[in-house]
């Protein structure tokens, strides 16, 4: 057979009659293939690395799509798009019009879910089982799951209830590669260290050793004590907790050789009266060297293509002023739900190791912790992903805002994201935080700001939330003291006599840009930052309402409940006649993926589409006469 063997894969059922030897050569195509595009387009390299021989032998093994393959967060499905007639498409991962990083239905019928938080895979799997066996269907459901994952709630919420229901055609597959982004954390990792750190272990290790050396062979017998030593971990400790969990447990498997895979998968289908958990050791980033070495660097490499500004990235600063405050408070902490390097909290911890939590992946739990601490005394600062707050905003609302304790959350990767899509745009926490009572509300502009609203926040007694975008910040010379910005106070970028622009956040440069466009048109365009959500400066909202008579809000949230809803409010409840304010924002819809400033074009979150829809609804004439060059 001429040619890379993967090419001739264009689906599943292509992987069933090659040999193992042929299997083997797919897989290293497949590693080769992914290194090739995500080093170069960037993506998630580590984790889909570490499962493409995992990949391979549960296409050979089940028949999808009629068995259901469910990945949980599904960021690890490069090799599984590449074997389900995706191959020829996969250079364009991750861009506009292109294929996307995680799981998507609308692309193929073998992804189950378009998934992009962790914890969520078993729940859905097991539901999927039990449809399937409600409609007497003859195929199975395979529920893979990285330890990882784990570490969130939501998992073991859903391994107790598939003990419980114990559906028959069903396998839980656990992908162990020690990590998530960070190296796990929590009693399952601990427990391995307990067992073989135990005196009563250790003094038992001691004296067969010693035995070992009195004996006649006495060097099989220590190889004996050495196989127990390295095994207790691997197979004791495993197979008490899942066996008495209430599944059938089967392994340790080594998740790089494919026979020990499909053997192990064949003998899962085999009933015993329990949900078959099939325990696969992986190695994140297996067969690229910097990756094996570095595989939370190698998680999700950038794009080469990104921002060379030297600016500094606005979780930079965060970490910046953690480590100020820190160094002068001793009761100011950082939290974090597996993320401390993304939020920048990792670089706190190296010189605060004891006030700096990462708590997995487990952001309600992360917020209820904070308000513990908060309740006692101590400062939290805790640093999320917006897409990912939305987990704990029960926690938020009940933990913190209703107990009005003082917690800080810094929702991290607020707006538009990128190449990551419609699965991690921030696209909500400013409609689900302003609804809130006791809550402070505020995005900067800029990195100077940032550090002036985290110096407020620390200084606020009571719930705050700073919403800050993801990627570098705009190089503003940075203050050297820090002061406390007054709560619900606004400020004017520029003035202007025709129309007034109030930019939330990020959106201020392009507001600004926008701004000087219309300028070139004769329109005298004003730009107000309004720093805070809540409370709102309902004083220059009215000013500039009564002196233009026209406002335009722009915020990378989505229109509905958020800043410019806000605005809308205020201008109502001041019973203000003939105020005209045209909103701008993220659409009642999810966002595909792409790049940043694509998103932002697409959407017309950019100087050109802000100045666009100005002049479109409020200077018709100039606008037909720009269209036809007029």
């Amino acid at each position: 057979m001429d040619g890379p063997l993967l090419n001739t894969i264009d689906a599943p059922q292509d992987l069933k009659p090659l040999t193992r030897k042929q299997v083997e050569q797919v897989a290293q195509e497949a590693r080769d293939t992914i290194i090739s595009v995500i080093t170069e387009r960037g993506g998630h390299l580590a984790s889909n690395l570490g499962v493409v021989e995992l990949t391979l032998a549960i296409h050979r093994i089940f028949d999808s799509p009629r068995d259901r393959i469910v990945w949980d967060t599904t960021n690890q499905c490069y090799t599984h798009k590449l074997v389900t007639g995706r191959r020829d498409d996969f250079q364009n991962i991750r861009l506009a019009g292109g294929l996307s990083g995680f799981g998507e239905p609308l692309e193929s019928p073998h992804d189950t879910l378009a998934a992009g938080h962790a914890g969520t895979g078993l729940s859905i799997a097991l539901g999927i089982a039990q449809a399937a066996a409600q409609k007497q269907e003859d195929s199975w459901t395979i529920g893979i799951v990285g330890d990882g994952a784990l570490t969130s709630g939501s998992s073991f919420e859903a391994l107790n209830n598939i003990v419980h229901f114990n559906p028959e055609r069903f396998i839980v597959v656990l992908n162990d590669n020690g990590m998530s982004i960070s190296e796990n954390i929590g009693f399952l990792t601990n427990w391995r260290k307990r067992v073989i750190t135990h005196p009563e272990y250790q003094a038992m290790i001691g004296r067969m050793r010693a035995l070992s050396r009195r004996v006649p062979m006495g060097d099989i017998t220590y190889r004996l004590v050495k196989r127990l030593r390295d095994g207790v971990d691997g197979f004791i400790v495993p197979t008490t907790f899942w066996t008495e969990m209430g599944f059938q447990y089967l392994g340790p498997v080594d998740g790089h050789d494919l026979r020990q895979l499909e053997e192990t998968l064949t003998q899962a289908r085999t009933p015993t009266g329990r949900v078959p958990l099939i325990h696969v050791v992986t190695h994140k980033g297996h067969g690229y060297e910097p990756a094996e070495d570095d595989p939370v660097r190698f998680h999700q490499p950038s794009s080469p293509l990104g921002d060379t500004s030297g600016a500094p990235t606005y979780s930079k600063v965060f970490a910046n002023t953690m480590k100020q405050l820190m160094a002068e408070d001793p009761s100011v902490v950082g939290i974090s739900a597996a993320m401390l390097e993304g939020t920048g909290l990792e670089e706190v911890r190296q010189e605060f190791p004891d006030r700096v939590y990462d708590v997995g992946i487990a952001e309600q739990h992360a917020v209820s912790m904070a308000a513990g601490m908060a309740a006692t005394g101590a400062k939290p600062f805790v640093s999320i992903y917006s897409t990912f707050l939305q987990r704990a905003f029960d926690q938020v609302v009940h933990d913190v805002c209703l107990q009005n304790l003082p917690v800080t959350i810094i929702a991290d990767r607020a707006g538009v994201v990128g190449e990551d899509g419609k699965t991690h745009h921030g696209a909500f926490d400013v409609s689900y935080l302003r609804c809130l009572p006791n809550a402070i509300v505020a995005a900067p502009t800029d990195e100077n700001e940032l550090q002036h609203l985290i110096y407020t926040a620390y200084n606020h007694n009571g719930p705050f939330a700073i919403r800050i975008p993801r990627g570098t910040a705009t190089g503003v010379p940075m203050d050297d003291e820090l002061r406390t910005l007054p709560l619900g106070q606004g400020a004017v970028i520029r003035e202007g006599g025709d129309v007034v622009i109030f930019s939330l956040g990020k959106a201020a440069g392009a507001a600004v840009e926008a701004a000087d466009i219309l300028a070139e048109h004769g329109i005298s365009c004003g730009v107000v930052n309004p720093r805070f959500v809540k409370p709102l400066d309902v004083d220059l909202i009215i000013d500039s309402a009564q002196r233009t008579g026209r406002l335009v809000t722009v915020e990378e949230n989505v229109l509905a409940g958020g800043f410019g809803s806000a605005v809308l409010e205020a201008i109502a409840a001041a019973n203000m006649k003939g105020v005209s304010v045209h909103r701008i924002g993220m659409p009642d819809s999810f966002v595909e993926h792409g790049t940043a400033e694509e998103q932002r074009r697409r959407l017309q979150l950019d100087a050109e589409g802000i100045a666009r829809q100005v002049l479109s609804v409020y200077f018709p004439q100039k606008a037909s006469a720009v269209a036809t060059g007029a």
